[in-house]
């Protein structure tokens, strides 16, 4: 378990879905990891930071700048720690160690004085979604996975956009609420029971991205009303959701044209920041 001091500093942002075809995304997570890195504060990339991830030996700009953009943050004495999403599952300790970051599982857990937070991409809580979970299920195996990278990058491409194809269309036909999480999952989560079988522990704070509906649920799981800037103290049976960025509305599949954004900070001493582009 991780552990914040109440002079540290967390800062959490997901699904960036970067691709060389989103330059001002990709402009706008350079800019904010360079305003967010300095000597020991932590960024935390709660996954889905690529659009898709062929593997390590993937080598385009896009993949090239955030290589650059996470190196300097490390340089510059942050702490860079990553978990995998539904999009960027392939990555591994070779990319990773060349950056600088560390993996994370997913869930993990930070203690905040005497708030556990569980920190989450979020996809395993949607558990409605039943043609998904199958699908994680297999992709997760270490052994589908070592299959799938044996082969050429160029044949991973190609099967990466075939999967991305099939989920835009799974996604447009399916109901919005499937694509959510699923309210009594979330409630044995808090309690200890994680969507895969595991037992993972009680805690008190639900941190994660994926779904792209950013809000702040409170205890009694009533909605806040959200602002560019929200400011508060983590309470126990909270629930963060991060939002998804895009600066780059004609690759939008959201179909609202809205450019968002955004990311949370947590802080050692229990208070957060959840900080909205938009």
């Amino acid at each position: 378990m991780l552990e914040l001091s109440p002079q540290d500093v967390l800062h959490c942002a997901s699904d960036l879905h970067l691709s060389t075809e989103t330059p001002n995304t990709l402009r706008a997570f350079e800019t904010w990891l360079a305003s967010v890195a300095q000597e020991g504060s932590r960024v935390l990339l709660l996954g889905d930071v690529f659009e898709v991830w062929a593997g390590d030996d993937q080598d385009d700009d896009c993949t090239r700048r955030v290589k650059t953009a996470i190196q300097s943050a490390v340089a510059c004495g942050c702490r860079v720690e990553f978990m995998h999403g539904n999009r960027d599952f392939l990555l591994r300790d070779g990319f990773a160690d060349e950056c600088g970051m560390t993996l994370l599982p997913d869930p993990e857990f930070i203690r905040i004085g005497a708030l556990v937070i569980a920190l989450s991409h979020g996809d395993q809580l949607c558990t409605d979604d039943v043609a998904y979970q199958r699908f994680r299920l297999q992709s997760r195996n270490p052994a589908w996975q070592d299959a799938l990278l044996a082969q050429p990058l160029a044949a991973r491409q190609q099967l990466a956009k075939s999967i991305r194809s099939e989920s835009m269309q799974h996604k447009a036909s399916s109901s919005l609420a499937i694509q959510d999480v699923n309210a009594l999952a979330v409630q044995k989560a808090f309690k200890g029971h994680w969507p895969d079988g595991d037992y993972v522990g009680r805690f008190n704070v639900l941190v994660h991205g994926h779904t792209h509906r950013c809000a702040v649920h409170q205890a009694a799981q009533t909605e806040s009303q959200l602002s560019q800037t929200m400011t508060g103290q983590l309470q126990d049976g909270m629930r963060l959701v991060l939002p998804d960025w895009c600066m780059d509305t004609e690759h939008d599949d959201e179909s609202d044209g809205r450019r968002r954004g955004g990311y949370l900070t947590l802080r050692g001493n229990g208070a957060y920041t959840l900080t909205l582009f938009n």
